[in-house]
């Protein structure tokens, strides 16, 4: 019977606060003993700290919650083109049948109308 080694799940508060733990100068091996967690994997965790909070101090960097905007606004612009060219293709499929009908049934008025409903 073989045994699996199960994740240990630790919250981004609590990385959060080894990392500062870390910062002030306590040592990587005790605290990653503590967690149960390997050193390289607590230095993962610095390191990331250390990228996003330089990438947040720069002034000309992107807002995130602008991107966020940015990506829902297009994600939504693909999601209403879909659906106008879904709708217009079902629209030009009924002026089809009824410009056929029309031309089958011979009224003029009714052609007429097919047609210029057609451009």
């Amino acid at each position: 019977m073989s045994q699996t080694v199960r994740m240990k799940r630790i919250s981004a508060k609590k990385k959060e606060e080894t990392v500062l733990q870390l910062l002030q100068g306590e040592n990587i091996n005790d605290i990653s003993r503590e967690l149960k967690i390997s050193v390289p994997e607590t230095e993962s965790w610095k390191n990331r700290f250390l990228i996003a909070a330089r990438e947040g101090l720069k002034t000309r960097g992107e807002d995130p919650v602008e991107k966020e905007l940015e990506i829902a606004k297009k994600t939504i612009d693909e999601f209403l083109n879909y659906m106008i060219l879904k709708y217009l293709r079902k629209l030009k499929k009924s002026l089809e049948i009824l410009l056929h009908c029309a031309i089958r049934s011979g009224c003029l008025k009714d052609l007429v109308i097919a047609s210029l409903m057609m451009y």
